[in-house]
């Protein structure tokens, strides 16, 4: 009797498990290191986004099925990293950045920026709108370290611009004083 009960319940137990994975969702994340130098005086940048997310981004702008090669990755995402994303010092003014290169995995892809850093600054506003014009639900984590300490946002499809202070305030720019 037991034994019986105990079939059944596994089972049942197994179809509810193959039938979860039909309502299996989507995560759409992108995740960037900004690592602040001043010991180099350089900003550097790392963005990780799902291989899978790229290829239905080149299959958007090319219109059709596109064979992702480093080359072709490489091309396209240098401009579309460049709108995407965006750092500002707080006076107001973009900091160039510069393009290093990108490497492709089987999983992820990952693009490698650098940019000036000004001595004493600790303070940057930064966009990520990666991928935010494909999927609505895209979620961008920005990591900023400088030194030992880290600070983190999540840029969400309503997100603007926001501001990461290692010496005063951070939060949605402008900050209200």
């Amino acid at each position: 009797m037991i034994s019986r009960n105990l079939s059944k319940f596994l089972i049942l137990f197994s179809m509810m498990c193959v039938a979860n994975i039909g309502y299996a969702h989507r995560y759409y994340a992108s995740f960037s290191q900004v690592d602040m130098q001043p010991d180099k005086g350089t900003i550097e940048i790392t963005h990780r986004v799902f291989t899978h997310d790229i290829e239905d981004l080149l299959m958007r702008f090319n219109g059709g099925p596109v064979e992702l090669t480093d080359e072709k990755v490489e091309s396209f995402l240098k401009d579309y990293i460049i709108q995407s994303f965006a750092i500002y010092g707080t006076d107001g003014e973009q900091i160039p950045l510069n393009w290093i290169g990108v490497e492709v995995t089987f999983n992820d892809i990952y693009v490698f920026q650098e940019a000036p850093l000004s001595e004493g600054q600790d303070t940057l506003i930064l966009t990520n709108r990666i991928l935010m014009d494909l999927f609505q639900e895209q979620s961008n984590t920005v990591n900023v370290k400088h030194g030992r300490k880290v600070k983190s946002h999540t840029f969400q499809y309503d997100s603007k611009l926001y501001q990461i202070s290692f010496s005063g305030r951070s939060g949605d720019y402008p900050i209200d004083q």
